[in-house]
This record gives structure tokens, C-alpha cells and sequence, in this order.
């Protein structure tokens, strides 16, 4: 009898991190951005955490209220922790020549408006690009 096997990947849910792997994701210049951004929202919606992105995923509050004292919600933990492991995985396939423009940004939500504010508008390059 032969055997089969399937891969799974598995999606994000409350209470599990997921590791992003982009190692296969063109790396962003200033001239690819949508292409770029095609894999990127393509990749992180496979992974079931596109939300990062657009702010759809809301962060938690940072604290809760429990028997009278106010504690770190381990909600808003695990949520800190993805964010910061898909802004890991952003930054590794930005050029390195890119990044400064990233200094003040800390979350998935802030760096993804800047990169498309600053690299989605239509100009002459990506008309000819497509």
C-alpha cells in the first residue's frame, strides 16, 4: 500500500505564534514595491495574519483588571511578541539601503503605511513597470 503525505499549514490563532519564513520573498528596492507587496499580504493572508498589516488586528490593551490588580493581558503579550516576528521578517527582505526610512516605525501597521505612502504612488517608473 503506498503511502501519501500532505504538508499543513497551520494558521494563526489566539493563542499560538507563528514564524513567518519569507526567505523566498523578492527583497524590496525602490522600484518593486508592487510586486513586493504582492507576496508580502499573499504570504502573511496564508499564514492568517494579513491583519497585521492594515491594523485590522487591533492590539489588546496592554493590561487587564484581575481580583483587584492590574496585570500585563497576556492577550496583548502574544500579540507584542507576532507583531514583532512579522517586523523581523519585514525587515529582512527590505535593502538595507531602505530601512533607515523605517527608524521610527515598531509595528507591522506603521511600517506597512509608510513603505505604501511612500512607494505605492503611481509614477512614470511603475507605469512602465506594468
Amino acid at each position: 500500500m503506498a503511502e501519501t503525505t500532505s504538508a499543513t499549514i497551520t494558521t494563526a490563532s489566539a493563542d499560538q505564534l507563528h514564524h513567518v519564513n519569507m526567505a523566498n520573498v523578492t527583497k524590496l528596492t525602490a522600484s518593486n514595491f508592487l510586486m513586493w507587496s504582492r507576496q508580502i499580504r499573499a504570504l502573511l493572508a496564508g499564514y492568517g495574519l494579513a491583519g497585521y498589516l492594515d491594523g485590522t488586528t487591533v492590539a489588546p490593551a496592554p493590561t487587564v483588571l484581575r481580583e483587584g490588580h492590574t496585570i500585563p493581558n497576556p492577550a496583548y503579550v502574544l500579540w507584542q511578541r507576532q507583531d514583532q516576528l512579522i517586523v523581523a521578517s519585514l525587515l529582512g527582505t527590505i535593502l538595507v539601503e531602505i530601512q533607515p526610512i523605517l527608524s521610527k516605525a515598531s509595528t507591522t501597521t506603521q511600517i506597512w503605511i509608510l513603505l505604501t505612502s511612500t512607494y505605492a504612488k503611481p509614477t512614470w517608473g511603475h507605469i512602465k513597470q506594468l
